[in-house]
């Protein structure tokens, strides 16, 4: 029986059904695999908790991970699993203890037991894992059970549509970008109310009327007016996108980069392509992570996604976005999640246990460091394979670069020089108005994007950084923007004009491949 309600599969795949229907040709196949391969799908008991994919021995030397790697790695999974709550007395499970012999990870995913004590007063999820279990833990946005733990589970859909923002009782009001099927969607806000630019993330959820802690029962914080602030066109929306294969982006030297850059001049200069790195404020070195490359590091993406995303506070970013003494409780510390230095392990938090020393965020990012890259339909079609030649004939592989190598010597050998099928530059490009959110995050101008790491592609359910499509058709389309008044024309015009010059047949081909990565 299908996890998903008819409507959820209409929502995703209608739009493509209808170009379908319309031309009787070029469409987007959908989701490889379908959707019972989603993480949020797996809710009978005695199923193997899904993790994400450890990363596979290096192809090049053969090396493979070593123990304490692996040990590291799968203490990153288990803190990552970690539901939390507000406070540690109030959780349902003592921080670190075992739970059916798992660990910090229940059984079941999602999680109905809260395991931890960091959730902020403001916040957009109380769980790493809520925002990236498409395919399987560690992968891009999708859809979750909102009723986890209940005999009678319901259909999968957005967790911010009902899961995160009313759990435990809290009295958040949902607002209408976050549709029932539709992606997760993370807000900022363009500009302040005195006409200057903000850009930064506006969380969506607030404590207020949380049942569980008793300490806060005066929090009286509100949400933002995001309803007004829509309808002023003034929210820039943004879609998690998978944080697997992150460690071995990070392990590819800004030579490498350049070097790649350098190689396609010719063919770039035809096509109307320039393209620039963002470069760290601090030394200058190519930034690389997120939608307009702003993070330099997975440790920068994971202390800044744990404040930012959940609201717990850390030796990264130590100051809490929102500082209200009523809705954080009188014993919680700030920052709240730091390096170990207990003398007894009770809780799992043993300076003398070397698994337990780091503080979840840094040992989330060892979590992102070990994870492989997405991997590719191992059998892919005819079609598709005609589709990579022609994805690289038409230009499209201009910018998303095929491949690149890692550092030919690091601290561990599995990561050390070795290819990553990543299909991006990693560099940022003018993308016209069509795209443009009217962020500035460092030198990315407000239509500028990163380039979007293409493996994966195939089991993503939604595209764009809005996610403002599931059909990879009108997503290509979306690169095609002429110049006005205030942008420039798309750098991906001559490209894509090159696409729509296609017969349908070899148009196909193109969607073909990109579904097998």
């Amino acid at each position: 029986m299908n996890a998903y309600p008819l409507k959820a599969v209409v929502v995703i795949a209608g739009l493509g059904c209808l170009l379908a229907t319309k031309s009787l040709a070029q469409h987007d196949p959908g989701v490889r695999g379908g959707f019972q391969n989603t993480a949020g799908a797996l809710q009978q008991r005695g199923i193997p908790i899904p993790h994400p994919p450890v990363i596979s021995p290096n192809p090049t030397t053969g090396a493979t991970i070593e123990v304490n790697e692996l040990a590291s790695f799968l203490e990153g999974v288990r803190r990552a699993g970690q539901l939390e709550a507000t406070c540690d007395t109030c959780s349902d499970v003592t921080q670190g203890s075992p739970v059916v012999g798992l660990g910090e990870l229940d059984p079941e995913f999602p999680q109905f037991h809260t395991n931890s004590n960091g959730v902020g007063a403001r916040h957009n999820a109380d769980q790493c894992f809520a925002c990236h279990a498409q395919p399987t833990l560690g992968g891009s946005g999708g859809y979750l059970v909102p009723n986890p733990g209940q005999k009678h589970a319901q259909p999968p859909e957005n967790p911010m549509f009902r899961l995160v923002p009313l759990r435990s009782g809290k009295q958040n009001t949902v607002p209408s970008f976050e549709e029932q099927y539709g992606p997760i969607r993370e807000v900022r806000f363009k500009y302040r109310p005195d006409g200057t630019r903000d850009g930064g993330v506006h969380q969506l959820w607030v404590v207020r009327g949380i049942r569980n802690d008793p300490t806060i029962a005066s929090c009286s914080i509100v949400q933002p007016d995001f309803e007004a602030e829509y309808a002023k066109r003034n929210l820039s929306f943004r879609i998690p996108l998978q944080m697997t294969g992150l460690g071995l982006i990070e392990s590819i030297q800004d030579r490498e980069i350049l070097a790649r850059h350098d190689a396609t001049a010719a063919q770039r200069a035809a096509l109307g392509i320039t393209g620039h790195p963002n470069r760290s404020g601090n030394d200058g070195t190519i930034t690389r992570f997120g939608w307009k490359a702003q993070n330099k590091s997975i440790a920068m993406f994971a202390a800044e996604a744990y404040n930012v995303e959940m609201g717990i506070t850390n030796e990264l970013f130590p100051t809490a976005t929102e500082e209200d003494p009523s809705c954080n409780g009188p014993e919680k510390p700030a920052p709240n999640d730091v390096t170990r230095t207990d003398t007894s392990d009770a809780i799992n938090e043993s300076f003398n246990n070397p698994l337990h020393i780091l503080a979840d965020w840094m040992q989330f990012q060892m979590l992102m460091r070990f994870t492989d890259g997405p991997q590719p339909d191992p059998r892919p079609s005819q079609s598709a394979q005609r589709g990579r030649q022609v994805f690289n004939d038409i230009g499209c592989a201009s910018c998303h670069t095929p491949q690149m190598q890692t550092a030919p010597v690091m601290n561990s050998a599995v990561l050390e020089n070795r290819p990553v099928n990543l299909f991006s530059d990693l560099l940022v490009h003018h993308m016209g108005a069509t795209l443009a959110d009217d962020i500035v995050q460092g030198a990315a101008g407000p239509d500028e994007f990163r380039t979007t790491p293409l493996w994966g592609v195939g089991q993503r359910m939604f595209f764009l950084h809005d996610g403002r499509t599931s059909d990879l058709l009108e997503a290509i389309n979306a690169h095609l923007s002429p110049g006005t008044d205030t942008y420039a024309p798309s750098e991906a015009n001559a490209v894509i004009a090159n696409f729509r010059r296609l017969s349908a047949g070899l148009q196909q081909t193109v969607l073909d491949f990109l579904r097998s990565l």
